[in-house]
């Protein structure tokens, strides 16, 4: 029986709309994705609507089995090693990332990030233990009224600290000062997603305390855009994000395209300090040591848009700054990002603190005991360097409470 050549292009097209759901399931980059959506349907045209649907079918199949193995063999969570990573989501309803909600974990971190990016044997084995509130952020509960919200990158979310160890969690066990940590990876534009959807779900009645990196948040700052097309396509984008084929794939794309930095070596320089090996991060070396850049798209109207909930600003330097003078004794450092930030809090009349000093004090003490302030196997501080942080916090919070009495 013949097929009308009507039938045959709506068949076709259908064949073309089953492979292009199937390859967002794989969690591929997005040049990768779009070269192959039309590399098919250029195929699916030579080959004819029985070839298409044959091809279609087929990568159906295919992707069923994959994501099967994965369940099976337990690749799809043994893959991560840390729960940062594998609980990572994206709340298309509030237009920000963060972690999957209500996660209670206990687990066994083997390494660091930067482990992961070398041969070299510094791995620091640590225990974790890793909560997340209905928002998704890493707190034990959700959010009950605390006066203070802490907001910045994964230093204060805690990539590869366990929970008791985290800053809100300092603060609290220390210093008796119940806060929240509105905290995930990102950059300023991030942050502010972050502060706007809360405002929205629990009103305006808190202050933040707003914490930026040196080695990654300095950059352009400009937010999703909010059209209306545009939500549409990262909600329906969203329900394939789950699928492990999609988690797993993604996982060792980027473990590919990193390799060749570990193979050539130019991803981290280990020196050695107390008798021990700890790794840095070359590009945030880089960042450390540049003296100008081009001012971030954006930062300074976020940062001024920001001003309203604002109590205070933090400046948390990379770990080759913290530990420079052991390192390269007669190197002179700039100090281009912490300049422009103070510069920004002094225009829009901003408290600015820089960490910097306080850790590497602290980190020149521990040093004589063998010990760090940073994970010798991560980009990111342990609780030593958190501590310090959640010292300073604690007294600025304590300085505004009685300067607050007086009024």
């Amino acid at each position: 029986m013949s097929i009308s050549t009507t039938s045959r292009r709506v068949m076709g097209l259908i064949a073309w709309l089953i492979a292009f759901h199937v390859l967002l399931a794989y969690g591929l980059p997005e040049w990768l994705f779009a070269t192959l959506v039309v590399l098919l349907g250029i195929l699916y045209y030579r080959i004819g609507v029985f070839g298409a649907m044959t091809v279609s079918l087929t990568l159906v199949v295919i992707t069923v089995v994959y994501g099967l193995a994965l369940k099976i063999t337990g690749l799809e969570d043994s893959i991560y090693f840390r729960p940062d990573e594998k609980y990572a989501r994206y709340d298309y309803t509030n237009n920000h990332r963060g972690y999957q909600a209500n996660v209670h974990l206990d687990t066994k971190m083997p390494h660091g990030d930067l482990r992961a990016m070398t041969t070299e044997d510094i791995a620091e084995p640590r225990y974790m233990r890793f909560d997340t509130d209905s928002q998704g952020f890493r707190n034990e509960r959700d959010y009950h009224g605390q006066r203070y919200v802490l907001v910045g990158d994964s230093f204060v979310a805690g990539n590869s600290n366990s929970q008791p160890d985290l800053l809100y969690a300092q603060l609290l066990a220390q210093y008796g000062l119940d806060t929240y940590s509105l905290a995930y990876q990102g950059n300023l534009a991030d942050y502010a997603s972050y502060i706007h959807s809360f405002q929205r779900r629990d009103g305006n009645n808190f202050r933040v305390l707003l914490f930026m990196f040196e080695g990654n948040d300095f950059e352009e700052s400009r937010a999703r855009p909010e059209y209306a097309l545009a939500r549409f396509g990262r909600r329906y984008y969203s329900l394939f994000s789950d699928f492990n084929t999609y988690r797993v794939t993604m996982s060792l794309y980027k473990r590919l395209t990193r390799g060749r930095a570990i193979r050539e070596g130019n991803a981290i320089e280990v020196a050695e300090l107390a008798g021990k090996k700890v790794a840095f991060y070359q590009p945030y070396i880089a960042v450390t040591r540049r003296a100008t850049w081009p001012e971030p798209e954006g930062f300074e109207q976020t940062l001024a848009d920001l001003r309203p909930v604002l109590d205070q600003v933090y400046f948390i330097p990379t770990k080759y700054r913290v530990y420079a003078k052991h390192l390269k004794p007669d190197e002179k450092l700039p100090d281009a990002q912490w300049d422009y930030l103070n510069g920004l809090c002094r225009k829009y009349q901003l408290r600015c603190s820089n960490l910097t000093d306080p850790l590497v004090r602290e980190s020149d003490t521990l040093l004589k005991h063998g010990e760090f302030t940073w994970w010798r196997d991560d980009t990111h501080w342990n609780r030593h360097g958190i501590a310090v942080a959640a010292r300073i916090v604690a007294n600025d919070l304590r300085v505004a409470e009685v300067k607050e009495k007086r009024r």
